[in-house]
């Protein structure tokens, strides 16, 4: 049967990978308009059961994590038990590859390596895959991040090998996937790939069902086993069921043969991605550890002795296409699920109970006591350290024992005492004034400025006013900037030029505009969705001259090393000033500790400041005392890499993190 044919016949299968590929190429690159590059793992079912296992493990869910990955994991995990390795056959990028490379092999006429399922080279190759599955699950569970990007080809080649990656083992991973898959069929996907070791593992659910009750059961008993002991016996299981017994019983849907209509010509075999011995069955159910229902066998049969369902021997012309209608209905559950239902990102509780050595418990609160509120819109909590980071500002707040985030609906669920405090005072308590630069306003044209207040909802995250001001910076008005001040409703003061006319109608289309769109470098724009509330605007207007605006908007920054204050009080000291109109943009202010950590590490330098000058305009200021120069100081600032000191045993040569292409002026120290 020719190729074409296999393909006709096969195209549900066909159409699935290539699709995916083709989806992958366009999102991740990013050419559809308004779109940003999709997260290469978003998707990735591996990910997901490493996600899953690092909740259950340590009770939090690090940002390189999501609730979509991990029904993504479920969903293969419940597709392998129900019906086979539907997502090996259809969906994994990884395995249309190797398919793709076998068939480039054939087109070529090389001749394959054959490594005979059964044979001892093939048993010890498979034990690599499952030395994968416990390195990466026990890093990415003790590390709480995805260690499986570190060596994933996939994720090294969609990033770019820009993501978070080893180079020399995504090298290394990217190298035997290629030549491996081009000699040897399906190598990745039969010797290395870590979710084909899970796929197969679960195939026997009920011995690794066993398992995890058997741990469980001694849980009960009081055995504190280390979690990492069962992932071993996953692993070694999963690897003997597969060498010993590569027929598993379980499984509701297999390629089914009609004995008595079989010619035994052996073109199944021989379109069979995994070299699988259909033609030897007599008749009846194929079981196949390695069968992923890729329906090549069915396809190429001359005889249709070969057909997908549930009985042994009644051949069923549909059931070819069961497959690929069940991948797609898992996926799409999976998605529907994973946008809806998530896991928090960390779940914390804190002086409810006390511990003793003696293992005895205290408890300081009574839980039935505590009740819960639910803060939305936290949009500065989208990650596992942001999320600690909100918990270490609660945990100053008497009265609250507890916190649940939800980065990817930027919630939390905030556990306090009802007695202590009142979910308005926690509000209060966590809400961080806001100060935002819409424009710069030219001292030259006017010299003050119109100041408007409007009350609004929803915007008690430190973001939200940026967003804001970014979405009034868009509508062209001449707006200068926005301050906030906590109050229910929230009060936003906005800074206007005196002949601006913005009536309440204005201010409530610009608040409850549903999606910020902002213009990328690059072309296209980032959608941000906001779901703002105007409340009103009062009718109070005052002005404030122009000048205090600026300073007001301005954010400075200041080092200075007390040693060195000391050490050349006394002696002629020297203001060497940069200014530049773009040093009020935030990345300047972001990367000035990194400024004054490289230059602190020479002797002369007593200061770095970020400020405006004179003339308001910002600039970055670097005092200093001999020994150091002029020339030597425009040399480090100038320099390619920077010398950045972490801790006493943490010294690194980073890129500059600022480029200064005109030098500076020098003044004297008053």
């Amino acid at each position: 049967m020719s190729k074409k044919s296999n393909i006709i016949k096969n195209w549900p299968r066909y159409l699935l990978q290539w699709g995916v590929l083709a989806a992958l190429v366009i999102v991740l690159t990013g050419i559809i308009p308004g779109k940003e590059p999709a997260d290469p793992e978003a998707y990735c079912p591996v990910g997901g059961l490493q996600a899953l296992t690092t909740f259950f493990v340590n009770g939090s869910l690090p940002c390189s994590m999501s609730s979509l990955q991990i029904m993504m994991g479920i969903m293969l995990a419940a597709a392998v038990v129900l019906f086979s390795k539907l997502f090996c056959g259809y969906l994994c990028p990884l395995g249309t590859v190797q398919d793709l490379l076998a068939k480039a092999r054939k087109g070529l006429k090389i001749k394959a390596v054959t490594v005979r399922n059964g044979s001892v080279a093939d048993s010890v190759l498979r034990i690599f895959k499952y030395g994968l599955v416990f390195w990466i699950f026990y890093m990415t569970a003790t590390a709480s991040e995805l260690f499986c990007k570190n060596l994933d080809p996939y994720y090294a080649v969609a990033t770019g090998f820009q993501g978070e990656i080893t180079l020399w083992m995504s090298i290394v991973t990217l190298v035997l996937l290629i030549l491996g898959g081009f000699f040897v069929n399906m190598f990745w996907c039969r010797y290395l790939c870590p979710l084909g070791a899970i796929s197969n593992s679960l195939k026997f659910w009920i011995w690794i069902g066993a398992l995890f009750v058997f741990w469980w059961i001694l849980s009960l008993l009081g055995a504190d086993i280390p979690w990492w002991i069962l992932l071993a016996l996953f692993c070694i299981m999963g690897y003997l069921l597969e060498i010993f017994n590569r027929k598993p019983k379980y499984q509701i849907l297999n390629v089914i043969k009609d004995g008595a209509a079989c010619t035994h010509c052996g073109i199944c075999n021989r379109n069979c991605p995994y070299g699988i011995d259909v033609d030897s069955l007599q008749g009846g159910r194929l079981d196949s550890v390695d069968c992923t229902l890729c329906g090549e066998c069915v396809a190429s049969c001359p005889t249709s002795a070969l057909s997908v369902g549930v009985c042994k021997n009644r051949r069923n012309s549909f059931g070819k296409y069961l497959p690929a209608i069940l991948t797609v209905v898992f996926f799409i559950i999976g998605v529907w699920i994973g946008n809806r239902f998530e896991l928090p990102t960390i779940d914390e509780t804190w002086g409810i109970e006390e511990v003793a050595e003696d293992g005895s418990v205290t408890m300081l609160v009574n839980p039935d006591n505590l009740a819960e509120t639910r803060i939305d819109g936290l949009k500065s909590v989208k990650c596992y350290g942001s999320s600690m980071a909100f918990k270490a500002r609660l945990q100053k707040i008497p009265g609250i024992y507890g916190v649940k985030t939800f980065v990817n609906h930027h919630y939390a669920i905030v556990t306090y005492d009802p007695s202590a405090i009142t979910p308005e005072k926690i509000l209060e308590r966590i809400y961080v004034p806001s100060k935002f630069r819409v424009n710069t306003p030219d001292p030259a044209l006017t010299d003050s400025v119109k100041v408007l207040t409007i009350r609004t909802e929803k915007m008690y995250d430190k973001l939200d006013l940026n967003y804001l001001g970014l979405q009034m910076r868009l509508s062209g008005k001449k707006i200068y900037g926005l301050t906030s001040e906590f109050a229910c409703p929230l009060i936003v003061h906005v800074y206007a030029d005196p002949s601006e006319d913005l009536d309440k109608d204005w201010f409530r289309e610009i608040v409850e505009m549903k999606t910020l769109s902002m213009p990328v470098h690059g072309g296209g724009t980032k959608d941000t969705e906001v779901d703002y509330e105007f409340v009103a605007m009062e009718d109070t207007v005052s002005y404030m001259p122009v000048e205090d605006l600026i300073r007001m908007l301005f954010t400075p920054f200041k080092a200075e090393f007390r040693s060195r204050v000391e050490q050349y009080e006394g002696q002629p000291q020297f203001i060497y000033e940069v200014a530049d109109p773009n040093y009020e943009k935030p990345i300047i202010l972001r990367n000035m500790p990194y400024l004054s950590n490289h230059l602190s590490g020479n002797e002369g330098i007593i200061g770095i400041y970020l400020d405006l000058n004179d003339a308001l305009m910002p600039a970055i200021r670097i005092r200093y005392a001999a020994p150091m120069t002029e020339d030597e100081l425009w040399k480090l600032m100038t320099m390619d890499t920077w010398t950045i000191t972490y801790s006493k045993d943490d010294v690194r040569e980073t890129p500059a993190k600022l480029s200064f292409d005109k030098k500076g002026v020098v003044k004297p120290v008053e």
